[in-house]
């Protein structure tokens, strides 16, 4: 029927994040220690695809500035892709954990301790939502896929592109600042990401499909019954 298939349409356009996988619990002390991440380290990662689209060359410069203001933190890339030599030599002290997926990828997420995105391309942004969900406090771009996830203050901070990568580094730069030195800050935002990141579990998102569907049929219903009566 059309009409119900456009009304759950959108239902099922929406994304999700496996809670099963993604949860600050996967946080492993231990895979941190075995990287060269001491407990108190600040680890600031990135998740993804290693090719320049994905906004590396933001990144690498952006950390470059932090370090530059004496902001306390180390780097972890997880991914890989053709271009994590040109990642590797522009992030010297970098940690390359390599591609991860299923409960790998959840405990390598939940061991970071702030998630960096600065890609302008994502149309959702799943890796933002799994960071989220990992209780990890984001800094992205202001872009289409992290713009609908990311709470400004709450959750994370997001930075306006200017399409500039000088004066777009600056501004993450001083996005992630604060939180390599207040770990209130990370705990804080973390722990409200990962609960907005609930509203994405498939479970939720089953339950809306499941309330949407008794919701058409009954409006489908509602004519019938008033013509009986």
């Amino acid at each position: 029927d059309f009409c119900l298939s456009r009304g759950l349409g959108d239902v099922y356009k929406r994304q999700g994040v496996d809670r099963t996988i993604f949860s600050s619990a996967r946080r492993d002390p231990e895979w941190r220690r075995s990287l060269g991440l001491a407990d108190d380290d600040v680890a600031i990662v990135f998740l993804g695809r290693l090719v320049m689209e994905k906004g590396l060359d933001v990144f690498a410069e952006t950390i470059v500035r932090l370090r530059a203001a004496g902001a306390p933190h180390k780097v972890l890339v997880i991914g890989d892709g053709p271009a994590r030599g040109w990642f590797e030599a522009n992030l010297p002290g970098g940690i390359f954990a390599g591609f991860k997926t299923g409960e790998a990828l959840g405990q390598a997420l939940a061991s970071g301790d702030v998630f960096f995105n600065p890609s302008v391309t994502e149309t959702f942004g799943n890796v933002t939502l799994e960071a989220m969900a990992s209780g990890l406090p984001v800094v992205a771009a202001g872009a289409t896929g992290s713009a609908s996830l990311v709470a400004e203050g709450v959750t994370g901070r997001l930075v306006a592109p200017s399409g500039a990568k000088d004066s777009d580094a600056a501004a993450f730069a001083a996005a992630l600042a604060p939180y390599c030195g207040d770990p209130a800050l990370r705990a804080a935002h973390g722990a409200a990401g990962e609960t907005r990141a609930c509203e994405y579990s498939w479970e939720a998102i089953n339950q809306v499909v499941a309330d949407t569907y008794v919701r058409l049929i009954e409006a489908r219903r509602a004519p019938a019954s008033s013509l009986a009566a």
